[in-house]
């Protein structure tokens, strides 16, 4: 069998998922854990998968609304069960094939209009990031003191300038043509050093990191491209706007909900205004893609090593993570059986998929 690049990647994601894990379990004590979740408060962990229905409704309506009257004919619950196999996919199953993709080729047949489908759910990713920007900027407000921490003050300064970067991308007629001019200048520089045979590594160093700016230049344009599309819409209809800037808030709401009754679950207390103040920096770093399976691994990594600032102890914010990760797991399972009863499913279904994704 040929290993991939796709392969490597995938086995070098499961390697960092096993190191975090280790790092994780070493650094909290297996008996210490177990305590903890001998002591669940029932009351609290069954609202906490209450929650579950509640956040992926929310997440639903909002994609139905930006739909609009293009979906008319498509029922809530045939979304509802399309982002349950988008689910799947990205915590269940090791593959290429993310969620986006998912609900982007399912609904796009229901629609018969795969761009529609893609630029539906752009905008529902590109609502959520920009609102989170904002969000790792000034939700420390919630608890100014922490703003004083690196690890706090440095993602809040780079959601701000990221808000800014995506603001400007939007709304400013050619934002590359300055970053065009300057690495053309730069690049320039770089060949007239590195001539002459001696040189040649240097130099094909040099057209490797041309090639992934331009490609990077690229994808960012394709970005920018998506945006106005998205602005568009926005413009015809500021109704429209609201109710998805609405939805998003409502989202990331539940968001600090669900962290802090999982956190009650444990007997954990947290002041839900530092819960407010940490968990947009959390998802913010936890957006990073380093392992599978919707970061297994590093997500609860993530939110072990931002509650230690407010001195909630390592074993109680993993075992709140693990139960977060429960949930999704929960969701996962629940999309693979709809994946397997959904009637647009045909031979080779998935091989459609894989080619849809590389498109």
């Amino acid at each position: 069998m040929k290993i991939t690049r796709t392969h490597a990647v995938a086995a070098v994601k499961i390697l960092i998922s096993c190191a975090f894990f280790y790092i994780l379990f070493s650094f909290v004590q297996t008996n210490e854990l177990l305590k903890i979740f001998a002591r669940i408060d029932w009351l609290y962990f069954s609202l906490s998968f209450l929650l579950i229905p509640v956040m992926l409704s929310a997440s639903c309506l909002k994609w139905q609304v930006i739909l609009g009257r293009r979906a008319r004919h498509i029922r809530f619950g045939q979304l509802l069960r399309i982002y349950m196999v988008g689910y799947f996919f990205s915590n269940l199953l090791p593959s290429t094939v993310g969620g986006d993709v998912i609900r982007s080729y399912y609904a796009g047949r229901l629609l018969d209009n795969q761009a529609l489908a893609a630029v539906s759910i752009f905008i529902e990713r590109f609502t959520g990031i920009l609102l989170l920007f904002f969000l790792v900027a000034i939700a420390p407000l919630c608890a100014p003191e922490l703003y004083g921490n690196p690890y706090i003050f440095l993602p809040a300064a780079a959601g701000l300038v990221l808000f800014g970067m995506t603001l400007c991308m939007w709304w400013v007629k050619d934002p590359f043509a300055l970053p065009r001019q300057i690495l053309s200048f730069v690049f320039r520089c770089l060949y007239a050093m590195t001539t002459g045979s001696a040189l040649s590594v240097l130099r094909r160093g040099v057209v490797f990191l041309e090639d992934g700016s331009q490609a990077l230049l690229a994808k960012l344009q394709k970005v920018r491209e998506e945006l106005t599309v998205a602005l568009d819409a926005f413009r015809d209809d500021r109704i429209y706007l609201v109710k998805v800037l609405l939805l998003t808030v409502i989202f990331y709401v539940l968001t600090w909900v669900n962290v802090y009754v999982s956190f009650r679950a444990f007997g954990v207390r947290p002041e839900f205004l530092y819960v407010c103040a940490l968990v947009p920096a959390i998802l913010f770093a936890a957006h990073v893609p380093v392992t599978l399976l919707g970061n297994l691994g590093y997500f609860e990594s993530v939110f072990v090593f931002y509650f230690l600032i407010i001195g909630i102890p390592g074993a109680e914010t993993l075992a709140m993570g693990l139960l977060l990760r429960m949930k999704m797991l929960t969701l996962g399972l629940i999309g693979y059986v709809m994946y397997l009863f959904y009637t647009h499913k045909k031979q080779g279904e998935f091989e459609n998929l894989e080619d849809f994704a590389r498109q």
